[in-house]
């Protein structure tokens, strides 16, 4: 029986991918790799960043901005043949990937430069539900004019929200939570996003199992 693969087993992936892609010759070509890939999008430190030295014995907290960097080299990615923002990655079901394949050809796309190209392939059973988090808040909460801030599965979104998309056959819940500030000086939505991962099904489930004990006892 086989095991599904747990985020570290896919972040190693992308890694090994990755090194791949910058690495071969130009006329190289990693084909039909039949693993299933996340990629971190966390932006991470800028070249000019520091990380400030702590020490146990240290009684004023240290202060960081984090700031993205600029010069990363970025892949582009398609998705059964179509260009799309690598951000989908997070919400797409890691079951579904029947391929992927890694291009090291640079192309243009969109008037930006990518270094690169991965070739993800669905299994042809699995149908595709994109859909922008700016959409997403129009069909389904009624917060159609309101500012808000996404979120999915506990990581704060940054991402252009009419570029980013997401899987809507993937989701499992959408949560809103409206933040207040203590003086009223601030009013701040949040759509929670969670997707149908092994962990939030199992969750659910045992807060269902929970709530039917507290109800019989």
């Amino acid at each position: 029986m086989k095991k599904s693969l747990n985020l570290s087993a896919l972040m190693l992936i992308v890694a090994l991918i990755t090194f791949a892609l910058f690495t071969l010759e130009s006329s190289g070509q990693i084909t039909n790799l039949k693993v299933p890939q996340v990629v971190n999008t966390n932006p991470g430190l800028s070249k000019y960043d520091t990380i400030p030295k702590v020490s146990e014995y240290d009684t004023v907290p240290k202060v960081q901005y984090i700031t993205p960097d600029k010069i990363e080299m970025h892949p582009a990615y398609y998705l059964n043949g179509q260009f799309v923002n690598e951000t989908i990655l997070k919400s797409l079901n890691m079951k579904s990937i029947e391929s992927i394949r890694v291009e090291k050809e640079d192309v243009v796309e969109d008037s930006q430069k990518y270094y690169g190209k991965i070739f993800i392939t669905t299994k042809e059973s699995y149908k595709l539900s994109l859909i922008s988090l700016n959409k997403l808040k129009s069909k389904y909460t009624n917060l159609k004019k309101v500012h808000a801030l996404f979120m999915i599965d506990n990581e704060i979104i940054n991402d252009d929200y009419d570029k980013y998309q997401v899987d809507e056959r993937y989701i499992l819940k959408i949560s809103i939570e409206k933040v207040d500030h203590a003086e009223g000086k601030l009013k701040l939505y949040v759509i929670r996003i969670f997707t149908r991962s092994e962990e939030n099904i199992m969750r659910t489930k045992t807060l269902r199992i929970r709530g039917e004990q507290l109800l019989k006892g």
